[in-house]
C-alpha cells in the first residue's frame, strides 16, 4: 500500500518533470525558428547583399535542428521509443558548431538554443536513467557531424561565388 502510493507521486513528479523538458525543448525550437527568421530577414533589408546559398542555407540549417529537436524531445515525451532520446542528446550535440562558427552573427542565439535543449535532454536522461557516458559520445557525435555538415555547406557556397 504505501509502495503503490509512492510510486504513484515518483509518477506525477516525473510527469511534471517531461512537461518541463518539453516546454524547454519548445522554446528552444522557437528561439531557433524566430532568430533564423529574423536574422534572414534583416539581412535580406541590405542592399546588395546575397543571401542565398548562405547565410540562408545556415539560417535554414538552423531552424531546422530546432524543430527536429522539438520533434524528437516530443517522441520522447510521449515514450514512443528509447531511440527518440538518443536522437535529442545528437540534436543538441549539432548546436555546438553553429555557436563556434556564427559567434559573431547568430553565436548568442544559438548558445541560448542549446542552453536549452541541453537542460531539456538532460532532464530526459535523469528521467529515463540513460548511460551518461554513452549521452556525452551521442553529443560529441552530433557536434562532429554537424561541424562536416556545415564546412560542406561553406565549402560549396564558396564555389558558388
Amino acid at each position: 500500500m504505501v509502495e503503490n502510493h509512492l510510486d504513484k507521486k515518483e509518477e506525477q513528479h516525473g510527469s511534471w518533470l517531461d512537461f518541463v523538458a518539453l516546454v524547454l525543448a519548445f522554446f528552444g525550437a522557437i528561439i531557433s525558428v524566430l532568430g533564423a527568421f529574423t536574422t534572414y530577414s534583416s539581412q535580406a533589408q541590405i542592399p546588395a547583399t546575397q543571401l542565398w546559398p548562405l547565410p540562408g542555407l545556415i539560417l535554414l540549417y538552423w531552424a531546422l535542428l530546432g524543430l527536429i529537436g522539438l520533434l524528437s524531445a516530443y517522441l520522447n515525451f510521449r515514450q514512443i521509443h528509447v531511440i527518440w532520446l538518443k536522437v535529442t542528446w545528437i540534436i543538441t550535440g549539432t548546436f555546438i558548431p553553429l555557436i563556434i562558427l556564427g559567434a559573431f552573427s547568430i553565436g548568442l542565439g544559438v548558445l541560448i538554443v542549446e542552453f536549452l535543449f541541453l537542460i531539456s535532454v538532460i532532464i530526459m536522461t535523469v528521467r529515463q536513467r540513460a548511460k551518461w557516458l554513452e549521452s556525452f559520445g551521442l553529443l560529441i557525435l552530433g557536434a562532429f557531424c554537424s561541424l562536416v555538415l556545415l564546412l560542406i555547406m561553406i565549402t560549396l557556397g564558396n564555389l558558388s561565388y
